[in-house]
């Protein structure tokens, strides 16, 4: 029995075991990229201003607390609004009173001149009764309308989920129609504004894709929207990147890389696996006849599992593959 689990660990061992190994590097054809900074913006982001007048008489929430849509904000005085309201709605409801009498009246009316029993001059005044009764009643219940408008107005909601990133307002503080009360965004869709150079504006419009760059992490997007002018001090052409960030945490104001394909070009690939880090150099060992040597080399732009070499490695040239574990089976020899 305790044989058998020995030549099972033996087994498994040889399996587990990573093996260094020699790999030719070839020059390959490789997407041409530009990379270009970008910002990340929230999609969702307003700045909600009061569209009445009166007194702060409630604050709700402050910068960084997280709102629901349609939560209460802020609340403002309504003694006024409230005053003004009632008054429409009074005379709103005496309007439909007389109007609805009018209407009775000339429906009566009506009925009589139909069968010649009243004089003409009266049927018109009747009808030119209820048309004027019906044009004030119609007018209160704009009026109720209004008033109702400016009543909610003390009143002001989330427009949707998000953080409050600026209050403007203060407890007691009297606004105005148009004063900002509480700016805010969301977390929940994010995208980046980048700029593109005319130079390349083309290029990007033919192939529209994007990888966006932040912290070793790659969000590939086709959803590009390119403003259709350059700006006139920069020359360059704003551009919005709709992206998923739902595994990558980011916030509004990060800086962030973007790289677009221009064309294509041909590049010397290495594996990853290839690269030795000490320090700030990096450096793969390289065959010589039957040795190795240490090379410091110079990288480029990655491509998955390879990364281009820009200056220290010719082309044909042999390169260790999982050099420590190369170090490891020579120590054992």
């Amino acid at each position: 029995m305790l044989k058998n689990i020995l030549k099972l660990f033996v087994i498994l061992s040889i399996h587990s075991t990573v093996y260094a190994r020699w790999y030719v590097a070839n020059a390959e054809n490789v997407a041409q990229q530009r990379i270009l900074n970008g910002e990340i913006e929230a999609v969702n982001k307003a700045t909600v201003s009061a569209q009445t007048t009166g007194r702060v008489a409630k604050i709700n929430y402050d910068v960084d607390d997280y709102v629901t849509k349609g939560s209460i904000i802020v609340e403002f005085t309504n003694t006024v609004q409230k005053s003004r309201l009632n008054q429409a709605t009074s005379q709103m409801q005496a309007a439909k009173i007389a109007y609805e009498q009018a209407q009775k009246d000339y429906v009566r009316i009506k009925d009589v001149f139909a069968k010649k029993l009243v004089a003409k001059s009266q049927y018109d005044q009747a009808l030119s009764n209820r048309n004027a009764l019906k044009a004030q009643f119609e007018a209160a219940k704009a009026a109720v309308e209004a008033a109702q408008k400016q009543f909610d107005y003390t009143v002001i909601s989330a427009p949707f989920d998000g953080i409050v990133t600026k209050r403007f307002v203060e407890l007691g503080e009297t606004i105005n129609p148009g004063s900002p009360i509480m700016e805010g965004l969301s977390l929940s869709q994010l995208r980046v504004v980048t700029h593109i150079p005319e130079k390349i504006i083309m290029a990007v419009k033919n192939n529209p894709q994007a990888v966006v760059l932040f912290n070793d992490k790659e969000i590939k997007t086709d959803e590009i929207t390119v403003f259709p002018y350059a700006e006139e001090s920069t020359r360059t052409f704003k551009t919005r990147l709709e992206i998923n960030s739902d595994n990558v945490k980011l916030f509004p104001g990060m800086t962030v890389k973007v790289a677009f394909k221009v064309g294509e070009k041909k590049a010397l690939l290495i594996p990853k696996n290839a690269i030795i880090n000490r320090s700030e150099l990096t450096l793969v060992y390289v065959k010589k006849a039957d040795a190795k040597i240490l090379r410091a080399i110079k990288l480029g732009s990655q491509y998955e599992d390879k990364v281009e070499v820009i200056s220290g490695l010719h082309n044909g040239e042999q390169v260790l593959l999982n050099p420590l574990a190369s170090q490891t089976l020579e120590t054992q020899k």
